[in-house]
């Protein structure tokens, strides 16, 4: 929270001593940390309530239809950028018992992250399907791909690779840690396979609907 406050504090205080040249730039600058803060915010208080564990709503939620929301408002906001839906081979349907809202949102902030740390001329594929007993998704992108060092830590809260993760990118640096708390609240894993140069693919496995763990059931 630091940083955008102390660019928030540097603005201020051009403003104050009438040093802006540029003042509607100094104000939109302003304008931007303080909604990148509000989500810093809100991502804090979202991992505090998984922290604590609270129960998170218990429904039949359909995977493919929430991909399918997820291209399509990923091809609204980047309109340039190429982003697929493939649909896996597997039996049954990649149904899951969970909180539509957070699974929208890992699926949200896996895309976003697809968008935000590779170049606009990559491709990003979003798959769904299943594997046996789990229902399956995969965000992959053609990136730069990261380091196997990287890929150990990616998962930790703020952590950033030197080459991709970059403070330019605009996000949280909060929005894969998310991803990992939620995907483990539903009773599921989430790994990501990548090499230098190789893109990243992040794959997430879900219990099946009828295949919920009793630890997961219990909160229903």
């Amino acid at each position: 929270m630091r940083t955008p406050l102390t660019t928030i504090r540097g603005f201020a205080e051009l403003y104050r001593q009438g040093a802006a040249r540029d003042v509607e730039m100094l104000m939109s600058r302003i304008e931007s940390e303080s909604r990148r803060m509000g989500l810093l915010v809100d991502d804090l208080l979202l991992l505090a309530r998984l922290d604590a564990q609270r129960p998170l709503e218990r429904r039949r939620v359909d995977l493919l239809a929430l991909a399918s929301d997820a291209v399509h408002d990923a091809q609204s906001i980047a309109p340039k950028r190429k982003i697929a839906m493939e649909v896996l081979d597997g039996p049954g349907t990649p149904e899951v018992l969970g909180d539509e809202a957070r699974l929208r949102q890992v699926l949200s902030n896996l895309v976003s992250n697809a968008l935000q740390h590779t170049p606009e001329t990559a491709d990003v594929t979003v798959r769904v399907g299943t594997d046996g007993d789990n229902a399956v998704l995969e965000v992959a992108d053609k990136g730069p791909g990261m380091t196997q060092q990287d890929a150990l830590r990616v998962f930790e809260r703020f952590y950033r690779t030197d080459s991709s993760r970059t403070r330019s990118s605009g996000g949280t640096g909060l929005g894969l840690s998310i991803v990992d708390s939620l995907v483990y609240a539903h009773g599921g894993k989430v790994t990501v396979t990548t090499a230098p140069g190789e893109g990243c693919c992040f794959h997430v496995s879900l219990p099946r609907i009828s295949d919920v763990p009793a630890h997961v059931a219990e909160s229903v």
